[in-house]
C-alpha cells in the first residue's frame, strides 16, 4: 500500500492455482469497513480517503470463493504522517541475477537523509550496498547483484531510514514476476533463393524453463511485428534491418514487458557481383601473373641470359697487342730456329706450251 495525498493505492499478489482464479473474488475494507470486491489478482486498486480517518490507516483484503468470504485475510496499516516518501517503490529483475530498485521521496525530507534497502526471501536476508540519489528529481536507487535466490518465490523489499525501525515502504513479489529480460542471443540470417531465414536463441535465465514461455517481437525497417515465430522467414529486400527483444508467457509465471532489443543486423539482399568486372580483370590478371614471374625469372638469371644474347666483343687494341706478344715470345723460343729452314727453296715454273 502507497498514501498518496488522499489516496490508498493499493495491490496484492495472489497464492491460488491458476485453475481457481477464475472462482475467486477479493474484498476490500477500509479499517474493516468494506469498500468494494474486485475480480482477478495482480490489479491495482484505489481507496479514496476520508478527512476524519483515524491513523494509521489499515486495509484489509480478503478472499471470497463462491460468493463466502474466507476467515482469513491480510491486512497493512501504514501511518502517513511517517511515510516521508511520496508514490512507491519499485523493483525490477534484469542481467540475469540482479535486482534494481527505485523509489520516490517527499520534497520535506532532508537531502542528508541515509536509506537502508533489505531484500528478504524465507531465511536468506540481503542488505544493499550500492546506493545511488538524484535529489534533483527526489529519486533513489540501489541494487542487487548475483543473486541466488527462487525466481518464483515470493521476496520482501524494505526500505527504511537508517536508524529507524520503521518500515517506510515495501515491494512484495516474484522476481520472475518482474524481470526484464536480455536481447536474444545468436541472430543469424540464411539466405535462401526467394527468402531470409532469421533464427536465434532465447536469452539467459537463472532458472530452467520451457522455451514456449518466451514471446518475441521483431522490428523489421522500423515496423513491429508481434508473436514471432522462431525461425522466421524474412523478404528479400535491397535494405533491410531487424532487431528482435523477448517476454515472457504470463501462464508460465513470467514477466509480460518487453524486454530489450538486441543489436539492429542488415538483412538486406547480398550484392550481385558485376560479370562484366570479371571478364575484364581475369586478362588483367593473368598478364600481371606472367610480367610479375617474368621479372623474378630474369632478376635470378641475368648473368646467364646476358652471355647468352650479349656475347663479349674484344676491342681491336687489345688483340693487336695479345699478337704482338706472341710473335714476340715465338722467336725468342730455342725451338723456333730448329724448326726455322736455313736453306732457300727453289721454285720452278713450268710452262704449258699450246
Amino acid at each position: 500500500m502507497t498514501i498518496k495525498k488522499k489516496e490508498a493505492i493499493v495491490t496484492w499478489d495472489c497464492d491460488v492455482p491458476r485453475e481457481k482464479l477464475s472462482d475467486v473474488s477479493y474484498a476490500i475494507y477500509l479499517h474493516w469497513e468494506y469498500e468494494m470486491e474486485v475480480k482477478g489478482c495482480g490489479k491495482e486498486i484505489v481507496l479514496i480517503l476520508p478527512d476524519d480517518l483515524p491513523t494509521p490507516i489499515c486495509v484489509q483484503v480478503a478472499p471470497v470463493l463462491h460468493d463466502k468470504n474466507c476467515p482469513n485475510a491480510s491486512e497493512i496499516c501504514l501511518n502517513p504522517g511517517r511515510n516521508e516518501m511520496e508514490e512507491n517503490i519499485q523493483c525490477i529483475t534484469y542481467n540475469i541475477s540482479s535486482i534494481k530498485c527505485t523509489w520516490t521521496f517527499a520534497k520535506n525530507l532532508p537531502h542528508e537523509t541515509n536509506f537502508s534497502l533489505t531484500l528478504i526471501q524465507d531465511a536468506t536476508i540481503i542488505h544493499c550496498q550500492q546506493y545511488a540519489y538524484d535529489m534533483e528529481m527526489r529519486t533513489g536507487y540501489c541494487s542487487f547483484h548475483d543473486l541466488t535466490i527462487n525466481y518464483f518465490e515470493n521476496v520482501l523489499v524494505m526500505l527504511s531510514k537508517k536508524g529507524s525501525e520503521d518500515h517506510v515502504l515495501k515491494d512484495y513479489f516474484k522476481p520472475a514476476d518482474k524481470e526484464l529480460f536480455n536481447p536474444p542471443r545468436n541472430l543469424t540470417l540464411t539466405y535462401l533463393e526467394d527468402n531470409v531465414l532469421l533464427s536465434w536463441k532465447p536469452p539467459h535465465t537463472q532458472y530452467d524453463v520451457s522455451e514456449s514461455c518466451f514471446i518475441y517481437q521483431m522490428e523489421k525497417n522500423k515496423e513491429l511485428t508481434s508473436d514471432v515465430s522462431n525461425p522466421h522467414f524474412i523478404n528479400i529486400e535491397t535494405k533491410c534491418s531487424v532487431r528482435i527483444r523477448v517476454k515472457g508467457e504470463n501462464i508460465c509465471g513470467m514477466n509480460e514487458n518487453w524486454g530489450q532489443w538486441s543489436e539492429e543486423i542488415s538483412c538486406g539482399a547480398p550484392q550481385e557481383v558485376d560479370k562484366t568486372l570479371i571478364i575484364f580483370w581475369i586478362p588483367f590478371l593473368v598478364l600481371s601473373c606472367f610480367l610479375i614471374t617474368s621479372t623474378i625469372i630474369i632478376s635470378l638469371q641475368y648473368q646467364r641470359i646476358s652471355k647468352l644474347f650479349f656475347p663479349r666483343i674484344p676491342q681491336p687494341k687489345i688483340f693487336l697487342d695479345e699478337t704482338q706478344d706472341y710473335k714476340t715470345n715465338t722467336r725468342s723460343d730455342p725451338l723456333f730456329h730448329i724448326l726455322s729452314t736455313s736453306e732457300t727453296e727453289d721454285f720452278i715454273t713450268l710452262q704449258e706450251n699450246n
